[in-house]
């Protein structure tokens, strides 16, 4: 009996060897490591653009539209720190992390703006209209629009969907 246990202790230590040689030796960047922090961060700046859009067709106040925005910047914030500690062990990892920190860096900035520009007073105290955020808004969604679609880009490349 003490034979039979022995071979099965170094079957599974054999197993186990394989098991780490083959996962270390992926060729192409991770996208199960790389996949949380990437829907993350496509979650919130679709959920900002949708905030910006609302706030645009006067469907959504500005203080609801300016809440999200900041609630995104900080998921934006937890996505980049989920990324800033993949190990990235070859080189197409390095660079698939990188570019999408750069990208992750573009989307927070921004939601810095959308934030800023939600938040911006709409009135002045005399009741006239001050509509340095509403003039903001377009320029804003277009750049939440551009960080999207490089975003995508970077998910697909890495064949997370």
């Amino acid at each position: 009996m003490t034979r039979s246990w022995k071979l099965l202790a170094a079957t599974l230590a054999a197993l186990v060897f394989v098991g780490g040689l083959l996962s270390g030796c992926a060729q192409s960047p991770s996208a199960d490591s790389l996949k949380g922090p990437a829907k993350e961060a496509a979650s919130a700046v679709r959920a900002a653009s949708l905030a910006v859009d609302l706030r645009l067709q006067e469907r959504a106040t500005a203080a609801a539209a300016t809440t999200t925005a900041d609630d995104m910047l900080k998921g934006m914030q937890s996505a980049t720190d989920q990324l800033e500690h993949f190990g990235a062990k070859t080189q197409d990892e390095q660079s698939l992390r990188d570019s999408m920190l750069a990208c992750f860096s573009a989307i927070s900035r921004s939601l810095l703006h959308a934030r800023d520009a939600l938040a911006a007073p709409t009135s002045t105290p005399d009741g006239g209209t001050d509509l340095a955020g509403s003039v903001q808004l377009p320029a804003v969604q277009g750049e939440l629009r551009t960080a999207t679609e490089q975003l995508d880009a970077l998910m697909t490349k890495a064949g997370i969907q």
